[in-house]
């Protein structure tokens, strides 16, 4: 999801969607809780959503949830029955996964069409009780959360991963994500190193600007880099990057450069970071090994290509499709008083995932390696938009999930 690296949803398309019958809001909705997003009304953008939910056997989940929901008689009982099912929907998505059930080793579609299901039906609920919008989106919340393996508590020697959603849907709705497809296989794994064996803990993050500016990931995270009960012997943020070859990231920049999200939301300015922000963050993965031990399909190698501007930052703006600030690009260390226009990984979340996860480790001082890693743009899918997969995609995912397995693997050994 780098900005350079085919990260930009198409605005025009998403807003003719947006604004197409099919995906209006009620108009006469009043309860803000109850209408539904731009994101979540991409599930009845044609039948692929649905298809890829009940291909994987997760329907279940939606219609438990309508059931629970219909029997609840108080709002702590349907926030109860939420996290239930929400949890059990990672778990499904986890086994689903490692298990290669579907024809391949991985596929991060059907839980994130799944969430978007259940999501929807805590919209709809209508009870014969009064539901305050504020209970109602907290379990919106919790669903999103938890489903996505967030909301753990660290226990034992762990190494953290995260993965994204898939993105640009509205130029084909049946992309996945090989990033939040590398999360689903690696969670749980165990790593035999010299010091005794490792777990991974994996968790996905939404393509949304409004939940990384209100704090999700260092909520997720934090616990892992704590040092009780149990730091993690290290960390890699992963998305998806450009063709053809994976990216270790040397440099994080706290701008946003603008690119639309999954909601059609556009942002540009610096990161809204709590504190003290730094203009850069820097990784610490032990790059020359990782290179190295993850020999495959594609190359691996480390990127250190940054922007910079001098003066004065602009106004932040949540304006769309705004022409490129002028900077200056180098692979050598910012300049003093640089300001971060793009970090080695954009200017998109991607970058901004590994920024945030770097500056929880600075401000903990925590003593792990810990950096972003761009995967290759997964491809494959046919020409035909009514074919959900290929040979070709299948078997481009497992590459890239088996030389994200390595990366992990050096990551895990401290």
């Amino acid at each position: 999801m780098a900005r350079r690296f085919a990260h930009a949803l198409s605005l025009s398309v998403l807003g003719a969607l947006v604004a197409g019958s099919v995906l209006a809001a009620p108009a006469n909705a009043t309860d803000p809780s109850t209408v539904p997003t731009a994101e979540e009304r991409l599930y009845s953008a044609g039948d692929v959503p649905e298809r890829l939910v009940t291909g994987a056997g997760f329907e279940r989940f939606a219609r438990d949830l309508d059931r629970a929901l219909d029997r609840a008689r108080t709002v702590d009982e349907a926030e109860r029955a939420a996290d239930r099912l929400a949890r059990e929907l990672w778990s499904a998505a986890v086994r689903r996964a490692r298990s290669g059930t579907g024809g391949f080793a991985s596929d991060d579609r059907p839980l994130y069409w799944a969430r978007l299901a259940m999501i929807r039906s805590v919209r709809d609920w209508r009870p014969g009780f009064a539901v305050p919008a504020a209970r109602r989106s907290a379990i919106v919340t919790a669903i999103d959360e938890v489903s996505r393996g967030q909301r753990r508590a660290p226990s034992g020697r762990t190494v953290l991963v995260t993965g994204f959603d898939p993105f640009r849907l509205t130029r084909d709705i049946r992309q996945g994500n090989p990033s939040g497809a590398i999360a689903l296989a690696l969670d749980g794994t165990r790593i035999d190193t010299p010091e005794g064996p490792v777990t991974v803990v994996a968790m996905t993050f939404p393509v949304r600007w409004r939940d990384f500016g209100a704090g999700m990931v260092e909520r997720a995270v934090t616990p892992f880099l704590r040092p009780a009960p149990a730091r993690a012997v290290g960390f890699t943020t992963v998305s998806q990057g450009r063709p053809g070859k994976f990216d270790l990231e040397a440099i994080n920049g706290v701008w946003r450069g603008g690119a639309v999200d999954n909601e059609a939301a556009c942002f540009r300015g610096r990161a809204p970071v709590a504190g003290d922000a730094p203009e850069w963050t820097r990784s610490t993965l032990p790059m020359a090994a990782i290179t190295a031990a993850a020999q495959g399909r594609y190359p691996v190698v480390r990127n250190p290509e940054i922007a910079y501007a001098t003066g004065a930052n602009p106004p932040t703006t949540t304006a769309c499709d705004l022409p490129p600030l002028p900077s200056t690009t180098t692979s050598a260390e910012p300049p003093a008083g640089g300001l971060a226009r793009q970090g080695a990984g954009g200017d998109y979340l991607s970058n901004e995932i590994g920024y945030r996860v770097t500056l929880v480790r600075d401000r903990l001082a925590a003593p792990v390696p810990g950096g972003h890693l761009h995967t290759p743009v997964l491809d494959g899918l046919p020409a035909d938009r009514a074919i959900t997969e290929s040979a070709a995609y299948r078997a481009n995912l497992a590459a890239i999930i088996a030389q994200a397995r390595a990366v992990v693997g050096v990551v895990a050994q401290g």
